[in-house]
């Protein structure tokens, strides 16, 4: 069944009743650092590591994150809705003391993101108004367990769990 609307408008929709994890994605540039919010992120291969995300092709920290030849992906905890924001907003700035950035032996640190990927873009492929980044991982900076952060249907929410249900019992073996 297809409410009304364009084609676009329609999987825009469908896309925001998909919750997903939030990041925000850092490169070093020779200007400094350039950083987005991601909610792209996606998992690709254990061996070798790998992971891919999205980025839009019209603004400019896309166009300079997909230049960078090292970046890091920081996955956000819940309680870092106003970095997300921030750094989803191009006239916000970024990098600040306040923010809680600085910097270590392999590249910035964000204290209070559950963790951290590093890694070289192995391809980053124009796909329709994105860019589609694989990055190659070389390092995972494990950070603090706090919940994690989602973004769901345009706002920034945590989860939690659900009641157990049958199915997540553990089953139990009947011999005989």
């Amino acid at each position: 069944m297809s409410a009304g609307g364009s084609l676009e408008d329609r999987f825009k929709a469908g896309f925001r009743r998909h919750a997903a994890g939030v990041t925000i994605v850092v490169g070093e540039t020779p200007d400094g650092p350039v950083g987005a919010t991601v909610s792209s992120v996606a998992s690709v291969s254990a061996d070798p590591p790998l992971l891919s995300f999205s980025l839009a092709r019209t603004g400019t920290a896309g166009a300079r994150l997909v230049g960078s030849t090292d970046l890091s992906v920081f996955v956000l905890g819940a309680g870092q809705a106003d970095l997300a924001t921030a750094y989803a907003d191009r006239r916000a700035e970024r990098f600040t003391a306040e923010q809680g950035w600085r910097r270590g032996p392999n590249g910035l640190v964000l204290p209070g993101a559950v963790a951290t990927f590093r890694g070289r873009p192995a391809h980053v492929i124009p796909a329709g108004s994105s860019w589609l980044v694989l990055l190659v991982v070389e390092d995972v900076e494990l950070g603090t367990s706090a919940p994690p952060l989602v973004h769901h249907d345009r706002a920034y929410w945590t989860p939690a769990p659900v009641p157990e249900t049958r199915a997540q019992r553990p089953l139990r073996v009947v011999e005989g």
